[in-house]
């Protein structure tokens, strides 16, 4: 490859990045039945963060480990939320696939 044919690559690279068309690794919104249910950035309804629905063994659902002052809780079906620990504002969703429930979490 030519040195044009990169500088050309890094232009469109950098177009697309700083446009916003470049999807991030985790998806902003989650909608289920064509209701917004969660957003990032925005607080998640409080339903999700009592205590038997936060994840303590993020490890069984091949999860990072939390943020200092956050925490991860269950969401609708397979989603995951990163929330924080006190103000409940969303930072990340992810998803993951039929992993049951853990046993050790209350229900």
């Amino acid at each position: 490859m030519n040195t044009y044919s990169k500088a050309m690559l890094w232009c469109l690279l950098l177009v697309l990045v700083s446009s916003g068309a470049w999807a991030g690794p985790f998806p902003e919104t989650a909608s289920h039945g064509g209701e917004l249910m969660y957003r990032t950035g925005q607080p998640v309804p409080s339903q999700y963060l009592a205590d038997n629905n936060v994840i303590q063994n993020y490890h069984h659902y091949h999860l990072d480990k939390p943020l200092d002052g956050y925490e991860w809780v269950h969401g609708v079906e397979n989603e995951y939320l990163l929330v924080s620990a006190k103000s409940g504002i969303l930072r990340r969703i992810e998803y993951r696939l039929n992993i049951p429930r853990d046993p050790s979490e209350s229900k």
